[in-house]
């Protein structure tokens, strides 16, 4: 994640320090689901993103929260770099903690900080239903059909990405980049 990005969610975090919100709801022990969830985000320029399946591509998933965030470029950068468009890649933010008088600062900070699209879960409802483990980047892998291939927690190394490439490239069909 990029520095302007660590700097939007340490802002957000800062305006809602005095709040008295929720926690994503996430305990670590919270069972993983085994197929994707339907669901519909707007990012931060108001545009909606509908996700249900079956998909045409394989789809990659990333989620993090303000701490997350902060491991969230060491897997896109790579990811985008090998397969651009023949692979779905979209980012989730973790915006539970975000009190509803805050949500327009917070959607106006990441359109100005942020130039790519980025999926705005202020409620918390999909992370939580993808098993989101909070204080740390959740890559999710999902075929065509919905199934979750793949979900790593953590910061990118280069035998965590090799897990990612092959999962992906299986589910594109052996070869196929």
């Amino acid at each position: 994640m990029t520095t302007t990005m660590r700097r939007l969610f340490l802002t957000i975090a800062l305006l809602t320090a005095f709040a008295m919100s929720p926690v994503n709801g996430n305990a670590p022990d919270a069972p993983e689901p085994k197929r994707a969830a339907a669901f519909t985000l707007s990012d931060q320029f108001g545009r909606s993103l509908e996700y249900r399946f079956p998909r045409s591509n394989v789809s990659v998933l990333t989620f993090g929260d303000w701490k997350g965030s902060t491991q969230i470029e060491g897997w896109v950068r790579p990811l985008w770099n090998r397969y651009r468009s023949s692979v779905d890649i979209n980012g989730v933010a973790v915006l539970d903690i975000v009190p509803s008088f805050a949500r327009d600062f917070a959607r106006g900070q990441f359109r100005e900080r942020v130039k790519f699209p980025v999926l705005l879960d202020f409620e918390g409802t999909v992370s939580t239903a993808y098993g989101f483990r909070s204080d740390n980047a959740n890559i999710l892998v999902i075929a065509p059909d919905g199934a979750i291939a793949l979900r790593i927690v953590g910061e990118a190394t280069p035998a965590r990405l090799r897990r990612v490439y092959d999962t992906i490239d299986r589910l594109r069909g052996a070869g196929t980049r």
